[in-house]
Formats: structure tokens, C-alpha cells, sequence
């Protein structure tokens, strides 16, 4: 019984430079570190995608070849949102994070909060740049920016007329809670951008708009 364990953990632990696939059979990248929690996935060179996955990930071990359990949307979901691994983000992940932060557990309602939010965030950016914006966000999440993005230029208006359609959209009881609400989402979007660049926006922005987006960390 013992060895059949062992053989079953000698099995899961691949080797350094094996190339990892989804079970769909995509490229999920190469394995470049080994540790006691799990393996590192790199892809690419000049947009580098890191991804840490533990070993319990692992459908079998082939000839240099890894093949994961899940295909890639079913791994955007279980990742951790953020940080080195920021190309992953998808839609649905973004919108369960904010969900999370909110705790509101409806994903449909923060949903709305996000793309007024957003839609809102457009109208104060002008063309320049909402097309440099778009370029610094997770592949995964652009769709959604284009979706509310406003194709007109460059609009200016104060908290009130802010955060007034979020508490609509997003049927909320107060502007209090409007303005946490749009903090959030802020403050995810902020998590995913340069450092630099939320810096930048933060200049261009009205004060009573530039005080939600510094407040949200």
C-alpha cells in the first residue's frame, strides 16, 4: 500500500522543461520551477505569462509532456486573481472578484455595477486615452471594456453625477454604498494596470472622481 502511494507521487511530479498542455490539448507553456507546493509555468518571451500550479493539477505525465486536468477557461476560474498571472483574467473571474470585495454574492447585480462603472470611467477619458487604457488591461477583460466603452469625447462631471447611476444600475440602498461600490471596482482594475499608469489617470481625473479612485487600494 505504502509503495503504491509512493508511486503515485513519483508520478505526479514532472520535470523541469516539460511542455504543459490543457486537457483541450493547448499550450499551456513550459515548466520552469519546481517547489514543494506546486510548479511554475512560463509562456512566451516578450509577454511573459507565469502561472503556479499545484501538482494536484496534473492529469498524467507523458514523454516530456504534462497534460492538466482542466482546459484553460476552467483553469482562469480556480487561479487566484491577479498579480504575475494578469493576462488570465477573464470576464467571469474579474466580475467574482469584485463580487468577492462587494460581498454581495450576486454576480448578475455586480455585474451591472461593473459596466456602469465603467461606462461612467469612458466618458471621463478621451479617445487617447481610452485606447491606451484598453491596451494595458488583461486580454480577457478587453471585451468588457469594449462592450461599455462610450465613443464620444471627453466628458466632465462631478461625485453626484457619478455615483448616482451606479445606485441606480446597481440598485443599491445609498450613495454610501455607491461609492464603495465603485471603489471596488476601482480598486480591482487598479490591480491589473501599471502602477504608473493608475498614477496617470488618477491626474487627469475631477477631484471628486480622483479621491474613489485613490481611495481604492
Amino acid at each position: 500500500m505504502i509503495l503504491a502511494v509512493q508511486e503515485n507521487i513519483t508520478q505526479r511530479t514532472p520535470r523541469l522543461g516539460s511542455e504543459v498542455r490543457f486537457s483541450d490539448g493547448v499550450a499551456a507553456g513550459k515548466i520552469r520551477e519546481l517547489n514543494n507546493e506546486g510548479f511554475v509555468v512560463i509562456k512566451g518571451k516578450k509577454r511573459v505569462r507565469r502561472i503556479m500550479l499545484p501538482y494536484s493539477s496534473i492529469s498524467a505525465i507523458g514523454n516530456r509532456v504534462v497534460t492538466l486536468k482542466d482546459n484553460k477557461a476552467e483553469l482562469l476560474e480556480k487561479q487566484p486573481v491577479l498579480g504575475n498571472e494578469r493576462d488570465l483574467v477573464s470576464k467571469k473571474r474579474l466580475i467574482k472578484e469584485i463580487d468577492r470585495r462587494l460581498g454581495l454574492d450576486n454576480l448578475e447585480q455586480t455585474e451591472r455595477i461593473a459596466r456602469i462603472t465603467l461606462y461612467l470611467f469612458t466618458l471621463r477619458l478621451s479617445q487617447a486615452e481610452k485606447k491606451h487604457f484598453k491596451k494595458t488591461l488583461p486580454f480577457g477583460i478587453r471585451s468588457l471594456w469594449a462592450s461599455v466603452e462610450h465613443p464620444g469625447t471627453e466628458q466632465s462631471f462631478d461625485m453626484r453625477n457619478f455615483l448616482v447611476p451606479i445606485k441606480k444600475q446597481g440598485r443599491l440602498q445609498s450613495m454610501e454604498e455607491a461609492f464603495i461600490a465603485a471603489r471596488e471596482v476601482f480598486s480591482t482594475i487598479k490591480e491589473m494596470i501599471p502602477g504608473a499608469y493608475a498614477m496617470e489617470i488618477s491626474r487627469s481625473m475631477p477631484r471628486g472622481l480622483q479621491e474613489i479612485w485613490e481611495s481604492a487600494e
